[in-house]
């Protein structure tokens, strides 16, 4: 996979409309908690996680939008920044999106896709890649 211009070129040659990297719920503040400590810390940790989880404790996401499908890859933590790999986590077809939302927060912000199944995807995403989230958030619900 390379990131290209205009977003994420996977083997097959197909580039994703936009895509961000995601964490699960509960990580960012998670490594917030440990340095609080204690109790507190294990209270902010416990209280992001579970619902819509998509992502496993400690693992990394590519989460992009192609013309026909929203994809959610796996990806490595690099030296300098993650890198997607080409392995597929989840995937849904675009008309089966009902929703898209980001919700800034202080330390990171949440991307919600909730699917006209009933079910939803829920991840934290840091800071830095906030604008990809929002991004996704514009393409998916333009098409809801």
């Amino acid at each position: 996979m390379d990131e290209q211009a205009g977003g994420l070129q996977v083997a097959n040659h197909r580039v994703a409309t936009v895509g961000t990297f995601v964490e699960p719920m509960g990580m960012i503040r998670s490594a917030v908690g440990g340095a609080i400590g204690g109790a507190v810390g294990a209270a902010v940790t416990a209280s992001g996680a579970a619902q819509g989880a998509v992502l496993a404790r400690g693992q990394l996401g590519y989460l992009g939008v192609f013309p026909g499908e929203v994809i959610l890859f796996a990806a490595k933590r690099g030296a300098f920044r993650p890198k997607p790999t080409d392995t597929v986590i989840a995937a849904a077809p675009r008309p089966a999106v009902r929703l898209a939302q980001v919700n800034k927060g202080k330390m990171a912000g949440v991307l919600e896709i909730h699917l006209h199944d009933g079910t939803a995807w829920r991840f934290e995403v840091p800071r830095v890649h906030l604008g990809g989230a929002q991004k996704i958030a514009a393409v998916l619900s333009w098409n809801a």
